[in-house]
């Protein structure tokens, strides 16, 4: 985001400037693929050259399983990926780097309170052929604050805080066509950043009547499965619901020339089919399971000032040595208790036999960091440095140790013992390395009284069961909507964790009646939500308040952290793409990406 660091506001800002305090230090970028994408030079990892750029070629990828293409309804980086190239809003975090810049937006305006941004749009047109217009946005806004399909409400209504003069109507107008204005209950630090999000898209006004004043001009069920339209590098062309999506690129895209013919996701769940998929050169970039992930086949060349490592890996299976990148992501994967089935000595139990550093080298092979607080490195309060230092001298259950003997004593303590274990349901999303997780800490806590029954569950039925209130413990992860910790500490805000609510965040169901220290993260978020402006001022007032919510969390474990992922991606070298960021592969475009002729 475009911050002030003064104490005074100011009118008017360029986007292309950095994006300063929290975003700037959580910045994080990947990097582009071998050869030259204007002359076709070069060869293969096989030692073939390779011919020249094809720019009708299709970008083949990997997917899970996508549940929708309608912005306002996405909850999972699987649609998200498609979503992101389909669609476009006023900001973009450009190849999913964590610092924002413009995209339908050229600039924009602030009050002196900064409670109201006035947005100047560029020249746009959607894929129906239709222009995009201040308009569209006011009804896009409206959706995402008051449809009945839409899944991210409170990112408009709670986290940005837009107006509500009147029930159903929102602060958001159209001074003219090309001229946008968004008015806020209160100053708000991520503005920019949260209008980043894939949920703030554009689509045509009236394109589906899911608000009062529209009667729709498609049926929802025909915009959200099989004709989305936006504004973005590609249009859609076609989703088969299981095995695979297919967008092609539009010729008139405001953002210029598209690199590329189109994208083909083949949605493949088990691992080792699409590990098998990969290594058939059936897709163009990929990721490698944790089984079948050798790290000593890792050749990092550099390490850039973002953090990112460069190199090759291989050789594979298919005998070819792919690009390789790994990018510190803004993430955290966690364990996630609810508290008001699963006592408070049995949570702590776990976090006692948890040793986060031993899980990331022997079950997740280095592919990340140990987590010992919700929020990433990236965005903590003071950074790396501050966050290592935190944990070390103040996390409670042991840092880097499995502490086996706190975990039987706590438990007998609370009554549990050989003759009377407490049972537990784990709960977890399709990983083969999760379960190798889930054994080893079954195996541990069974020697402090605690029987812990395994399963696991399409990530659609584990959010549906969570949001239902029917988990009891479950693995889960977050990437960063935008990068800042409070993104992240909602997660724990206990009022927000109910899943007797409509749309609880998170499933914990975290309140005075289940963990003594859930006052003092309300207390704490209220502190956040009270200093909401872009300053410095209001940045140190939050940062306290983020560290009582991390140390509250810790006392109660409600959630117990386990760690920050690297996105690693590789590639062959037929590929030139640019470089994903530490908001997520899932938020990159494709537009840029080159594809060569080979064999």
């Amino acid at each position: 985001m475009a911050t002030n660091n003064s104490e005074e506001g100011v009118s008017r800002r360029a986007f292309l400037q950095g994006t300063g305090g929290v975003a700037a230090a959580a910045a994080v970028a990947g990097c582009g693929g071998g050869g030259d994408a204007e002359t076709g030079a070069g060869t293969d990892n096989a030692g073939t050259e390779r011919g020249e750029p094809d720019p009708d070629a299709t970008f083949n990828l990997i997917n899970s399983t996508i549940t929708t293409l309608d912005p306002v309804a996405a909850t999972d980086t699987a649609s998200g990926a498609v979503i992101e190239n389909v669609f476009d809003g006023l900001m973009n975090y450009p190849n999913g780097v964590a610092e924002v810049e413009a995209l339908l937006a050229t600039e924009y305006e602030t009050s002196d309170d900064f409670t109201t941004y006035t947005f100047s749009l560029t020249d746009a047109q959607f894929h129906d052929g239709s222009e995009v217009t201040a308009q569209d946005f006011v009804y896009s806004l409206h959706r995402l604050a008051f449809s009945e399909n839409s899944r991210r409400t409170r990112f408009v209504i709670d986290s940005l805080g837009v107006t509500r003069p009147e029930e159903g109507e929102l602060g958001v107008s159209a001074v003219d066509d090309r001229t946008l204005e968004i008015r806020l209950q209160e100053p708000f630090h991520a503005v920019l950043e949260m209008l980043a999000y894939s949920a703030f898209a554009v689509v045509p006004e009236g394109i589906v009547g899911d608000i009062d004043g529209y009667d729709g001009e498609i049926p929802y069920e025909t915009f959200a499965q099989s004709d989305p339209v936006g504004a973005g590098p590609y249009e859609f062309e076609d989703w088969t619901q299981g095995t695979s999506a297919d967008i092609r690129r539009f010729d008139d895209y405001h953002g210029g020339d598209v690199s590329n013919g189109g994208v083909h996701w083949d949605i493949i769940e088990d691992d080792q089919a699409a590990y098998n998929h990969a290594m058939n050169q059936n897709a163009d970039l990929f990721g490698l399971p944790t089984a079948q992930y050798d790290p000593s086949k890792v050749g990092v060349d550099r390490t850039d000032d973002r953090g990112r490592e460069h190199g090759t890996y291989g050789e594979l299976r298919n005998g070819l040595t792919a690009n390789y990148l790994a990018v510190p992501e803004i993430s955290v994967y966690y364990v996630g208790f609810n508290t008001a089935v699963v006592p408070k000595p049995v949570r702590q139990a776990f976090a006692y036999a948890t040793n986060q550093h031993l899980l990331v080298d022997e079950v997740f092979k280095q592919r990340g960091e140990p987590a010992y607080h919700f929020s990433p490195p990236g965005v903590y309060p003071g950074g790396a440095e501050a966050y290592d230092e935190h944990a070390r001298n103040a996390y409670p259950y042991g840092y880097n140790e499995s502490r086996l003997d706190a975990a039987a004593r706590i438990m007998e303590d609370a009554g549990y013992g050989p003759d009377d274990p407490f049972q537990i349901e784990w709960t977890q999303y399709e990983s083969d390395s999760w379960r190798q997780m889930a054994q080893i800490l079954r195996d541990q806590l069974a020697r402090a009284h605690i029987e812990m029954e395994i399963q696991r569950a399409p990530f659609s039925t584990l959010t549906e069961r969570g949001r239902n209130g029917d988990l009891e413990a479950y693995t889960l992860g977050w990437i960063a909507d935008w990068p800042a910790p409070d993104n992240f500490l909602q997660l724990l805000n206990p009022p927000q964790t109910d899943t007797s609510t409509d749309a609880p965040i998170s499933f914990t169901n975290w309140s005075a009646d289940t963990g003594d220290a859930a006052g003092r993260a309300t207390e704490a978020y209220g502190t956040i939500r009270d200093n909401p402006e872009p300053t410095d001022a209001a940045q140190r007032g939050r940062e306290g308040a983020y560290i009582e919510m991390e140390e509250a969390n810790w006392e109660d474990v409600g959630i117990l952290s386990v760690y920050h992922s690297l996105g690693e991606r590789f590639w062959y070298d037929w590929v030139d793409i640019e470089p994903d960021g530490g908001m997520g592969g899932s938020r990159q475009k494709f537009d840029d990406v080159t594809l060569f002729e080979h064999e």
